[in-house]
Order: C-alpha cells, then sequence, then structure tokens
C-alpha cells in the first residue's frame, strides 16, 4: 500500500479523519454515506421514530449502559437492572440532542444565533433549602403559566416532588440546558459549521435519522444519528487527542450493542463512526472511523454477551463471585 503524507495542518483542523484501529494514528478510507433520504423498515422487533427520550428511559427494555455491565460480572448486571436510574437525574437537552437538532435547524436555513435563541438555560438551584426549592417551583410556573402559590405544599420533600413534576412538564416543551452546556453548544455549533464550510460534512448529516429508537427482545438502542448504513455517535471529550483511545476502548462495546440490535431490527449491517467534540474552547471535533477489524472483535464480544445476558434475563439467575455474593450479605 502506498504511503500517504499528512500535513500537520491539516490534522489539527480535523480535515484528515483518522482510524481508531491500532495505537499509531493513521489517515483512513471513510466514505460517507450517499446524501440523500433513506427509508428504514422493521424485519424484526420495532422502530419508534417519535418515542420521547423521558418514555424511552422508563422502559424495561436493557440499553447499551445497563448491557455493558455483564463485562465484570452477572451480578454486576443485576445491580445495574435492578439500580436503573436511581438517583440519576439525566439532563434532557444532552450533547448528541444538541447537534442533531442544530444539523436540523442548519438544513431549515436557521442561523447560528437564531438556533441558540431556542435553548432554555436552566438557573443553579439551591435543593438543600426551602428557598431554593421554591425558587424552583417558582422559575418552571413561569414557563408553564401556572401558580402554585396559593396550593404551596408545607414540607421540603413535597416542595421537591412538585418541581419534579413540573420539570418533566417543562422538558415536553422546552430544551433546558446549564450555563456551561450553553457555551459548550454554541460552540460545537459553531465547530459543525466550520467543518461543513471544509469538507461539506452537514450535506450528507442532514438526511441522518435523529434519535430513533429499536427495540429488539430483552433490548433497546436509540443512535444519536443514524445514516443509511451507519451509525454516528456523538461524544465529547476534555483533550481532542484522546478521543481515539475513547473511540476504541471505552465505548467499543457499547456501539457493537448498537450494531447487534440495529442489524437485528433492520436486516442490515451498519458501521460506526465518531464524532467527537471537545468541552472545552476551541472545541474542536474528529470523525473517528471504527475499523472493520476492530468491529469485528467487539461484534464477537457482543454475540457472546448476549447469549449470556439473555440466558440470565429469562432464567432470573445471576451468578455471584466465588464467595457467594448472589445470597446476600450480612449487615453487622
Amino acid at each position: 500500500m502506498q504511503n500517504e503524507t499528512i500535513l500537520l495542518s491539516d490534522l489539527l483542523n480535523g480535515l484528515v479523519e483518522l482510524n481508531a484501529a491500532g495505537d499509531n494514528l493513521s489517515p483512513q478510507h471513510f466514505t460517507p454515506p450517499p446524501a440523500k433520504p433513506f427509508r428504514l423498515t422493521a424485519v424484526n422487533g420495532k422502530i419508534l421514530p417519535a418515542l420521547l427520550m423521558y418514555d424511552y428511559l422508563s422502559r424495561n427494555e436493557m440499553g447499551s449502559s445497563t448491557f455493558a455491565a455483564i463485562q465484570k460480572s452477572e451480578l454486576a448486571l443485576q445491580y445495574e437492572m435492578q439500580n436503573k436510574g436511581n438517583g440519576e437525574n439525566k439532563p434532557y437537552y444532552q450533547t448528541g440532542t444538541a447537534v442533531h437538532s442544530y444539523i436540523e435547524a442548519w438544513s431549515a436555513g436557521i442561523s447560528l444565533d437564531d438556533y441558540l435563541s431556542t435553548l432554555q438555560v436552566m438557573p443553579t438551584f439551591n435543593r438543600g433549602t426551602t428557598d431554593g426549592v421554591v425558587a424552583e417551583i417558582d422559575f418552571y410556573s413561569n414557563l408553564l403559566s401556572v401558580n402554585f402559590n396559593a396550593t404551596m405544599p408545607d414540607k421540603i420533600a413535597d416542595k421537591k416532588a412538585l418541581a419534579d413534576r413540573l420539570r418533566k412538564e417543562c422538558e415536553k416543551k422546552h430544551n433546558f440546558i446549564s450555563d456551561k452546556d450553553a457555551a459548550v453548544i454554541a460552540g460545537i455549533a459553531a465547530e459543525l459549521q466550520r467543518r461543513h464550510n471544509e469538507t461539506g460534512l452537514l450535506d450528507w448529516l442532514r438526511f441522518a435519522k435523529s434519535e430513533w429508537t429499536f427495540m429488539y427482545k430483552h433490548f433497546k438502542v436509540r443512535p444519536d444519528l443514524l445514516c443509511d448504513g451507519l451509525i454516528v455517535s456523538v461524544k465529547t471529550c476534555a483533550q481532542i487527542d484522546n478521543a481515539h483511545k475513547d473511540a476504541k476502548f471505552k465505548y467499543g462495546l457499547k456501539e457493537a450493542f448498537y450494531r447487534y440490535v440495529l442489524e437485528k431490527v433492520t436486516g442490515k449491517k451498519h458501521d460506526t463512526v465518531f464524532l467527537f467534540f471537545e468541552t472545552v474552547a476551541p472545541y474542536q471535533s474528529r470523525l473517528i472511523y471504527i475499523s472493520p477489524d476492530t468491529a469485528a472483535f467487539y461484534d464477537q464480544e457482543v454475540e457472546r454477551y448476549i447469549e449470556q445476558v439473555t440466558r440470565c434475563i429469562e432464567t432470573n439467575t445471576f451468578k455471584g463471585y466465588e464467595s457467594g455474593l448472589e445470597y446476600g450479605c450480612e449487615i453487622i
């Protein structure tokens, strides 16, 4: 194979895409999917294009994060299944959502400033004080045009429960972000536009399916962006130079799980690319293609784990460690 020369200026500007295979960075030959609409049909399971994120998280099917616990042990998997979502306040508006919503805005001819004006910045409330919780209730009430002053609960626990209910209602109508996330999203949107000006990135991403849900037996996935035969997984990192390591080691099994479910539902194999963004200025980006060898390794791992997880679920049996942890513990 003829060696290729990479210009440092192109590499730093993200114009040369990198392969996640191997420890040495090397040019790869990723070909974008056709810039045209495509259709998806389910040959197994279900495709739910309009399922809300809140409803997706509330479903009992197993997602990639819970599934990945099987790498530790069956007992770890059982723990994740039993504690799914406990104590977790998932933001409604995440980076992947921000990326594809900006792509939709760009396709509709909406400017970056107009797009950013649609985001609702969430103030920071002190939930440790009554005044902080009341301020949170007032914030949501104003967005919903309701008033709870006359029927405000007395106990702070009840006030927090009311605030949680109001937030869920607001999330159906508003895209909430924090002050910090607002700056990150603005930077990422500007970086998307820069990359498009240089490489035409948005020409083919504009036809991607945004956060469609796919269900197969006990499992569910919700790709950030799905093109024709290609999963585009949007990720963030503190340093863009470490993105290829995260792509290969941190997300390998989870993305193989996505490919498994998508192939079962659609009957079609899918490749994976990561679209990484830095979370600090200047919000550089990398498009990283998962090589066939890397994908094949994790695909084999997923096949093995799927069989194991399915047995655990259907028999409700989860092996513990040699010490018999599955039998419980004694509190002294």
